[in-house]
């Protein structure tokens, strides 16, 4: 044999090496892996076989790399149908599980969960994973910005967005990304605050400045309700002199000052309103 074709063959076989010291190393890996889930998993795994389950981890490690390892490991048999289920997604669906374990079951086992996972990403999954049922509806709706802000708040301010979704007060206020946003990143208190003040929140003005600057806010230095009254004020302000005379002495404001207070839980509005009745009688008299 001459020179140059044993420094082929040797050039040939050292890069060779690195492939199969990587296979082999694959493979203990996965005999390692299904000794362990012959252990952890009992009757579930014993009717695979340890051979046949080296062969399957391997083959699944090969595919989508060491998180399928992981994956089985800490989910069991079950990841080999799971992963053939989701088709085109399976290696989305083994990286969730080798980072969850049997939490990620919830996303990755139904189609729909696992299809609003794939879209919105990481955040998404651990709001259904936190909240289960309860966050799909403001995923499919909402977006990113909805799975940011679920997986921010606990279970009872996922359950008011939720209510707030499904009978159209967060439409009703608007600007609903931006406000999921502000959810996302102050968490519990934003959440909280949204919640108790969802009536004033409708007026623009009060949106617009809480949205531009939450801080203030959340933290009490602004009262929301006192920019909702002076919007409101400033259109009766301008009421002119035929409405004072004839409207309203057929207005109730009794009714009026109801639907504030309870409603929209704004007593200086309610004051002001009192205030310019009061003054429209003495223009009457």
């Amino acid at each position: 044999m001459s020179i140059n074709k044993v420094v082929f063959l040797a050039a040939l076989a050292a890069l060779a090496l690195p492939n199969i010291c990587h296979a082999q190393g694959k493979a203990a890996l996965a005999r390692e892996a299904a000794e362990y889930v012959m252990s952890k998993f009992g009757k579930e795994a014993a009717e695979a076989g340890v051979e046949t389950l080296t062969r399957k981890i391997e083959t699944l490690a090969i595919k989508h790399g060491d998180d399928a390892v992981q994956a089985v490991r800490k989910v069991g048999p079950r990841t080999f149908r799971i992963v053939e289920e989701a088709g085109e997604h399976g290696l989305e669906s083994v990286k969730l599980m080798a980072r969850f374990g049997d939490e990620a079951l919830w996303v990755v086992a139904k189609k729909n969960r696992l299809a609003i996972f794939v879209k919105y990403g990481d955040d998404a999954a651990e709001s259904m994973m936190k909240h289960g049922e309860i966050a799909e509806p403001l995923l499919v709706s909402f977006g990113k910005p909805a799975a940011g802000a679920m997986k921010a708040v606990n279970s009872q301010n996922a359950r008011r967005l939720a209510m707030m979704a499904g009978d159209g007060q967060l439409a009703k206020i608007g600007r609903t990304q931006e406000l999921l946003e502000v959810i996302a990143k102050y968490g519990d208190r934003a959440a909280d605050f949204v919640w108790r003040n969802k009536g004033a929140l409708t007026v623009g003005a009060a949106l617009t400045a809480f949205l531009a600057n939450p801080k203030p806010f959340l933290d009490g230095a602004i009262d929301i309700t006192k920019i909702v009254a002076e919007n409101v004020a400033k259109p009766l302000a301008s009421i002119p002199g035929q409405f004072t005379d004839e409207m309203a002495k057929n207005t109730n404001w009794t009714v009026v000052l109801v639907v504030l207070v309870c409603v929209l839980g704004l007593p200086a509005v309610a004051y002001r309103l009192l205030r310019h009745r009061s003054l429209t009688s003495n223009v009457s008299q």
